[in-house]
């Protein structure tokens, strides 16, 4: 997650030109690139907080530039910032 294919690379393994990926994502999604790789990295920042990765070691680990980067966009898409949903899984968790 930390290093996304290239669009070079993926045209290649898909036999095509660099801009279709773009295309096809965008025509699939109804999304910008951009949007769609931040949206996989708080599902993933999720799971690794799921698995008890603290909020600034899951940042890191998906990309996001530090913890504040993460809460942001997590609190966007969540609903919640990354901290307290963590505290919130542990709490079903131990009771």
């Amino acid at each position: 997650m930390t290093d996304p294919p290239s669009l070079g690379r993926l045209a290649a393994e898909l036999g095509t030109s660099p801009f279709a990926p773009l295309l096809l994502q965008e025509r699939l999604r109804a999304a910008a690139a951009h949007p769609w790789l931040t949206d996989a990295r708080v599902r993933r920042a999720r799971s690794l907080l799921d698995a008890g990765t603290g909020p600034a070691e899951a940042a890191v680990a998906v990309g996001f530039t530090d913890q504040p980067h993460l809460n942001r966009h997590f609190s966007r898409i969540i609903g919640v910032p990354p901290g307290a949903y963590r505290g919130e899984r542990a709490g079903r968790r131990s009771g």
